[in-house]
């Protein structure tokens, strides 16, 4: 089982973190259920969203840190 832990910052400083939400595997076994929402929401005078990946597999952590561009300001 892999576990997926989200978290980001923006340009102002802040942080955002995983709130939960996924809550096993889906009828099919194919992906999970639910979703990964973070809080707090996004600020609307943010640029760029410094966004890390972490993904857990027993004692095992790997990470994908990557920019993402806001839609509404590109």
């Amino acid at each position: 089982m892999v576990f997926l832990r989200p978290e980001a910052a923006d340009d102002l400083g802040n942080q955002y973190t995983d709130y939960g939400g996924v809550h096993g595997l889906s009828a099919d076994g194919v992906r999970t259920d639910g979703s990964t929402p973070g809080q707090p929401a996004i600020d609307a005078k943010t640029g760029p969203l410094t966004v890390r990946l972490v993904f857990l597999q027993g004692q095992t952590e790997s990470d994908c840190e990557f920019s993402l561009a806001r839609p509404d300001r590109t």
